[in-house]
């Protein structure tokens, strides 16, 4: 060869343009096999930590730690591909769980394709569907109107973790106040207790001990814990804390933002002065080191939110500083009972034995009261001397939970006060309280009755044989409960309301989105073991009201009325009307008989047309929906005569049985067999980790985006026959873009040529009549232009941050070709 040796060939014209072709996307930095395999290895060590965090070795705040080392700032900056493009926080957001799977897949685990397809069943809705992925199992967005708003939960217990989860699959953003934090003295002693630590053991129902299973329950629990919650199926029960770290882990895997040492103050009412949209001014208090992790000041703060819910038990501080809008509380009067609740420790089988317990056995769980089973009261009477109304008797794997009813003038009898030992008490290390010898004098009470109740108690262990203050006896007020009269509050404007072309705002005053949920809506007796069927219930009611407060056209049908002419006010009026329905459904437990046992009734619309298809098929779970038509008994009757008449439609298929349909198929198709029924789980690829590219990046999917002229919905008339239209990936990222321009909604500017003309006068609109409304097509056209603009823009910053990679890989270019060239 006449060429200098390491003079290298240009490379052919279709090769370099070919290069060219490729785009900015090509220079970027790039991230090795190996380096990907390191970074696999290592989270996956992390993930299997994050998964085995759980009471009683661990709590919340440990969950909290080994969460912020998984999902660090590298895994947040991971890009994946989606059906609409690469993901993208801002414009095309994935759940954090699908970045980690990306990264780890199956991490060497045969439960973790299980769990990620687990976190993929969930129903997702609103802006979180995306049109054509396969975790929808081909059923259509049950809400596609949904507006996302920016949401508090002021409150880390199950009832607020459960509807932030609902609510994030909704497309909300979702954040989590939380002040209980746990402080220990330097010798580690217990000086205030956190969020997670309380251990009582309400009562497991049906469709929760579903819906828990949906979201992985079985597997982000040890299988001690799993025992008393899944398989006892009469007494079921769980502990708070362990229901809480359930919850939690997927409160953190599906992006909530959960703040730790952040408390709730107060909140007031802000519009915005053209929009008229109200949102509210939250006042807050950041521990110092809440502060330092959000880049908050510590002490005072104020953030902005478009909804609060109150989640902060009985005593709710929402409650109370927006006490104006929820109106007076109602007390409800029970008996004159005070309610003790214990927890003491296990008993081995050699000491019980010795205990006089038969094959060194504890007592099955009891839920007993006094009408039914007289003759066991009356063996307590006689050898305790105490006259009680109920014991319920729940057992776990680490402790035994117990709650004892007796009246208060038998506690008096025998010495006591009769004063209540509330938890509120106990939360402030009770032990060290001025009354801590009367709460020997309760534990001793409690002995007598448990020992006359054939329950084991060794006051040989460690204080007595209860576990350690707080939770180790406390008594509560069960003469009265308390109770919200409205449950949700909301008075917004019309979405694109503009004072200057409606006018001043005339009618009433305006208040964002406010609800309480669980015990600060509905403080259950807490026997009855309420508390979680309840609080589910408002939870669903919760996500129904704020997924449809900007659904214009929800009730139409059912009111028979002309989309077209059905104004903002009309359906305000409606969803108020069907809020306060729900509400006194939730507190009258009027729940329908299939959610009530947990399953599809054999003889039901569901079951019946499943078997038609297939007379082996399994009975689906029957999990609880937002929907209230499937929740409640008076609505579920109006629904079932609809699905009546539907029935006799041999083309008709019910969504549940079409649905069940498509999940077989697509088990089928994914199954690997074996024993432990494996499966290949079809995830997310990966794209780039910290804006490195992986290997065979091509092929991991950068497609051509389509123009955004094809993804504007056409005005005119309708397409001839025949004729056919490209579908469009990104239709629900523009979706998104324009129901988030919405809520702030301008004019777009008159065109440069145009002759400026005078401003009109703002004509005021009368209380309740419908604002003169801005065309459809002029709407639409400035949503599109507002998207297509912020598109543009993120690609500018996109290309502008690579600008340093081209420049780069031009410099090692140049470094390595010979000077001649």
């Amino acid at each position: 060869s006449s060429f200098p040796s390491g003079v290298r060939l240009p490379p052919p014209t279709h090769a370099r343009r070919a290069r060219q072709r490729a785009g900015p996307l090509r220079a970027m930095a790039m991230i090795s096999n190996a380096q990907l395999e390191d970074l696999a290895e290592e989270k996956a060590k992390q993930l299997k930590a994050f998964l085995e965090t759980q009471p009683p070795v661990q709590n919340g705040e440990d969950l909290l730690r080994v969460w912020e080392q998984l999902y660090d700032e590298e895994m947040q900056k991971v890009v994946v591909k989606t059906v609409s493009g690469p993901s993208d926080d801002e414009t095309n957001p994935v759940f954090p769980y699908e970045k980690l799977q990306a990264i780890i897949g199956d991490g060497g685990n045969w439960k973790w394709p299980r769990m990620w397809q687990r976190f993929d069943e969930l129903e997702r809705r609103g802006p979180a569907y995306r049109e054509g992925e396969h975790l929808n199992f081909g059923m259509p967005s049950k809400n596609p109107n949904i507006v996302p708003l920016r949401v508090l939960i002021v409150g880390g217990g199950p009832v607020g973790m459960r509807l932030a989860i609902e609510l994030a699959l909704g497309g909300h953003k979702v954040t989590i106040f939380e002040k209980r934090r746990e402080i220990r003295t330097d010798d580690g002693g217990l000086q205030q207790l956190g969020f997670t630590n309380r251990i009582n053991r309400p009562h497991m129902w049906n469709f929760v001990r579903n819906d828990l299973a949906k979201l992985n329950g079985k597997d982000f629990m040890s299988r001690e814990a799993c025992y008393p919650v899944f398989t006892e199926p009469e007494t079921s029960s769980i502990g708070i804390d362990e229901l809480q770290v359930l919850l939690m882990k997927s409160v953190l895997m599906l992006g909530v933002d959960f703040r730790l040492g952040v408390g709730y103050d107060g909140a007031k009412v802000r519009t915005d002065p053209r929009t008229m949209k109200p949102t509210w001014e939250v006042e807050c208090t950041y521990d110092d080191t809440a502060a330092k992790k959000h880049g908050m000041e510590s002490g005072k703060n104020k953030q902005v939110f478009d909804a609060i819910v109150g989640c902060d038990g009985p005593r709710s501080n929402v409650r109370e500083t927006q006490s104006k809008h929820f109106g007076n509380l109602e007390k409800r009067k029970f008996m004159d009972c005070v309610g003790i609740v214990a927890n003491v420790r296990k008993v081995g089988k050699k000491r019980l034995k010795e205990m006089g317990f038969e094959h060194g056995q504890e007592p099955g769980d009891m839920n007993r009261t006094k009408m039914v089973f007289k003759e066991f009261f009356q063996k307590i009477q006689a050898e305790a001397d105490a006259d009680i109304e109920n014991l319920i008797y729940y057992k776990s794997s680490y402790h035994n939970y117990l709650i004892i009813v007796p009246k208060r003038a038998d506690l008096v009898k025998r010495g006591l006060s009769g004063k209540v030992y509330h938890f509120g008490v106990g939360r402030d290390n009770a032990a060290a309280d001025m009354r801590s010898d009367e709460k020997e004098k309760l534990k001793g009470y409690c002995r007598r009755v448990l020992k006359a109740a054939g329950i084991p108690v060794d006051e040989q262990l460690e204080n007595g044989g209860f576990v350690d203050a707080p939770n180790d006896c406390m008594a509560f007020d069960f003469a009265e409960c308390w109770n919200t009269k409205k449950s949700i509050i909301f008075n917004v404007p019309p979405p694109d309301y503009d004072v200057e072309q409606h006018g001043q705002w005339m009618c009433r005053n305006l208040v964002p989105p406010l609800a309480l949920c669980g015990d600060a809506l509905l403080e259950p007796f807490w026997p009855m073991g309420l508390g979680l069927k309840r609080g589910w219930q408002a939870i669903m009611d919760t996500c129904y009201a704020f997924d449809n407060i900007y659904n214009r056209t929800l009730f139409c049908e059912r009111l028979k009325q002309d989309p077209e002419n059905f104004a903002w006010d009309q359906h305000f009026d409606a969803l108020r009307d069907q809020i306060a329905q729900n509400f006194e459904n939730c507190a009258r437990l009027k729940i329908g008989e299939e959610l009530g046992k947990g399953e599809y009734a054999d003889k039901g619309p569901v079951i019946t047309q499943l078997k038609k298809f297939n007379k082996d098929a399994e009975k689906p779970p029957l999990e609880v929906e937002i929907d209230p038509w499937t929740r409640y008994a008076p609505l579920e009757k109006e629904r079932g005569d609809e699905w009546k008449l539907k029935v006799n439609d041999e083309k008709w298929i019910h969504p549940k049985v079409q649905k069940a349909l498509n999940m077989k198929e697509y088990y089928d198709e994914v199954a690997k067999g074996g024993k432990t029924g494996e499966i290949e789980y079809r995830g997310k690829k990966l794209i780039s980790v910290n804006g490195k590219v992986v290997p065979g990046f091509g092929k991991a999917g950068f497609t051509k985006r389509p123009s955004f002229a094809s993804t504007v919905q056409p005005t005119g008339p309708p397409p001839p026959p025949g004729a056919k239209f490209g579908v469009n990936p990104f239709a629900n990222v523009v979706a998104k873009e324009a129901l988030a321009a919405r809520a702030s909604l301008k004019p777009p500017p008159a065109p440069a040529s145009a002759p400026a003309t005078p401003a009109a006068e703002p004509t005021a609109v009368a209380p309740g009549a419908l604002p003169p409304q801005p065309s459809r097509a002029s709407v639409a056209s400035f949503k599109t232009q507002e998207a297509e603009l912020k598109h543009i823009r993120n690609m500018i910053a996109s290309l502008e941050s690579s600008l340093a990679s081209f420049r780069q890989a031009e410099a090692d270019l140049v470094a390595r070709m010979p000077a001649a060239a």
